[in-house]
């Protein structure tokens, strides 16, 4: 009767250690996924470039023109590791001077072209064209994503991994070219 009253405790104190562990768990997968989401919450509301951690559904709800943008450039995503979205924005204020063949103007004329991506303004003055300021906004998104170099029979046997990187420009609607990848690794 001692022996099967001790058992029982032993196989009581056994199931309780195993049910601590793994309400432990939860609740640290719980608590991490409390600071993503309060991580996220943040960058969002504040509109600051503070990296987000989404899930591949969180992003497919929150942000649907990253998924598009990804399938244009025949991205999967599941192999997306980042993005990231850069203001990219030019702005030249150097006079340049084109002259006309004819003298078809007698006075200063000012003007301006504003375009969704780009502004020009300046003036033409008799026999010259001036130009004085030139600005370009642009947004460029970029993926980073894992790839495979050589897939064979169907795709079922692929070769080593490596992540390689496509920028997409809004306004060109084209893709930015990556010129070097460079991965640094710790010995």
């Amino acid at each position: 009767m001692k022996y099967k009253l001790l058992t029982v405790f032993i196989a009581l104190l056994f199931i309780s250690t195993i049910a601590i562990l793994g309400l432990l768990k939860l609740y640290n997968s719980e608590k991490a996924e409390r600071k993503r989401f309060s991580d996220n919450y943040t960058a969002i509301l504040t509109d600051k470039a503070k990296q987000q951690e989404l899930t591949f559904k969180e992003l497919k709800t929150l942000y649907p023109k990253y998924d598009s943008i990804a399938k244009e450039l025949s991205i999967k995503t599941k192999n997306i590791t980042n993005i990231i979205e850069t203001r990219y924005r030019f702005r030249d204020t150097i006079i340049t001077k084109n002259i006309l063949k004819k003298d078809s103007i007698s006075e200063k004329r000012y003007f301006s072209v504003n375009a969704k991506c780009y502004s020009i303004s300046g003036y033409v003055n008799r026999d010259t064209i001036a130009v004085s300021k030139k600005e370009l906004n642009d947004n460029l998104i970029t993926f980073l994503y894992k790839d495979w170099q050589h897939r064979y029979f169907f795709n079922l046997f692929r070769t080593k991994p490596f992540y390689t990187a496509k920028t997409y420009s809004e306004c060109m609607h084209d893709t930015v070219s990556i010129s070097k990848n460079i991965k640094i690794i710790k010995h």
